[in-house]
C-alpha cells in the first residue's frame, strides 16, 4: 500500500507538505497541490479515511439534511438530482455524503446532533429553508459551515444557492401567456408559503398583474376538491402557470376533467421532473438545473479551503435556469 511517505520520498518534500496538499490545505500553492497529487494518483495512493479522522477535529464528511418526509412518501426527483450533484463534487474530493432525515423535526435535528457529535461532521448542506430554524441554530453553535439550498428567510451572512424565482416565474409566465394569447391564465401553488413560490408568483404578477392565484393545501384529496370547485366556478381559465410540476400535473389534470373547454389547457411549471413528462402535449416545465444546484452548494461550502487568491467573498450562488421551447419542449 502506498503511504504519504512514500509520496513525500517520490516528491522530494516533508510528509507534512504532502499532508496538507492532499487535504487541499490553503497554506499550500496552488501549483504544489496539484503535482503531489497527481504523484500520489500516478502511485495508486489511496486515502486512509479512519486514520484522517482520528487526526483531524474535522471528519471527511459532508451531511446533507432532508425536511422531515412523510411515511412512504413519493421520491423527490428533485432532491435525488441535487443529491448527484451534490456527490459528484464530494467524491472529486474525497469526502463522503451522510443524510439526515426523519419523519419530523425532532428526528432530524437528533440525526443532525449525533453527526456533530459523535461524528464530528462539520460541513453541512441544508435542503430547505425554514425560519428560527433550530437546526441551524445548532449548527452556528458548534461551528460548521453550512450552505442553503434557497433563498433563506433570514439572510443574515447564510452561504445559499438558488436560481432567479421572481425572473423565473416572469419568463415562464410571459412564454406560456404570449405564445398562446392567455387572457385568464391562473397561478398555482400551496398554502405551505415556500419562499421559492411567493417568489415565482411575483414573477406571475409581474406579467399579469391582476392575474388570480389559487393556493393549495397540503393533502392531496384536499387539493383535488379544491381545484375542482375553483374550475366549477371560473371557467374562464385558459392556461396554468404553476410553482412545480406535481402542482402543476393535478392542477391541469382537474382543469380538464372540470372546465367545459380547453381539452389541452396549456400549462408550464417547474422541476423538469416526471410529472412533466407525463404531462405530455402542452405540459411545459422550466428545468431549474438541480445537479448545477448540488454541485455549486459544494463549492461555496469549501470555498474557505481554497487559497486566499482563489477565494471568493460571495456569499450566495444564483444558478442560471433553462425556458422549454414550446415548439418541443427542449431547453432554450
Amino acid at each position: 500500500m502506498v503511504t504519504i511517505q512514500d509520496i513525500a520520498n517520490k516528491s522530494g518534500v516533508a510528509i507534512s507538505t504532502v499532508s496538507r496538499a492532499l487535504a487541499d490545505s490553503p497554506k499550500i500553492s496552488v501549483r504544489t497541490k496539484e503535482r503531489i497529487k497527481k504523484i500520489a494518483k500516478d502511485m495508486g495512493y489511496t486515502p486512509n479515511f479512519a486514520a484522517r479522522n482520528l487526526t483531524q477535529s474535522e471528519s471527511n464528511t459532508v451531511g446533507v439534511v432532508f425536511q422531515p418526509q412523510a411515511s412512504g412518501s413519493a421520491e423527490n426527483d428533485f432532491a435525488m438530482q441535487l443529491l448527484f450533484g451534490i456527490n459528484s463534487q464530494l467524491v472529486a474530493r474525497q469526502y463522503l455524503l451522510t443524510t439526515a432525515t426523519g419523519s419530523n423535526w425532532s428526528e432530524v435535528y437528533n440525526a443532525v446532533k449525533m453527526m456533530v457529535e459523535a461524528g464530528q461532521v462539520r460541513r453541512f448542506i441544508l435542503l430547505y429553508t425554514v425560519e428560527n430554524d433550530p437546526i441551524s441554530e445548532l449548527l452556528r453553535e458548534n461551528n460548521a459551515r453550512v450552505v442553503v439550498t434557497g433563498e433563506p428567510e433570514q439572510a443574515n451572512d447564510v452561504l445559499y444557492v438558488d436560481n432567479d424565482n421572481r425572473r423565473a416565474g416572469e419568463d415562464a409566465s410571459n412564454l406560456l401567456v404570449s405564445h398562446f394569447n392567455l387572457k385568464a391564465p391562473l397561478f398555482v401553488r400551496t398554502l405551505a408559503d415556500w419562499r421559492y413560490e411567493r417568489n415565482r408568483e411575483l414573477g406571475f404578477h409581474v406579467v399579469v398583474p391582476d392575474g388570480h392565484v389559487l393556493s393549495l393545501p397540503v393533502d392531496f384529496q384536499e387539493q383535488k376538491q379544491v381545484l375542482q370547485h375553483y374550475f366549477e366556478q371560473h371557467q374562464e381559465v385558459d392556461g396554468l402557470i404553476a410553482s412545480d410540476d406535481k402542482i402543476g400535473y393535478l392542477a391541469r389534470q382537474q382543469a380538464q376533467a372540470h372546465l367545459k373547454r380547453h381539452s389541452k389547457l396549456p400549462t408550464i411549471a417547474f422541476n423538469r421532473s416526471e410529472y412533466a413528462r407525463l404531462g405530455g402535449k402542452y405540459f411545459y416545465s422550466v428545468d431549474v438545473l438541480p445537479r448545477s444546484l448540488g454541485s455549486e452548494a459544494v463549492r461555496l461550502l469549501f470555498n474557505d479551503q481554497r487559497s486566499l487568491l482563489e477565494q471568493t467573498k460571495a456569499t450566495s450562488v444564483i444558478v442560471p435556469y433553462c425556458l422549454p421551447d414550446l415548439g418541443d419542449d427542449e431547453c432554450r
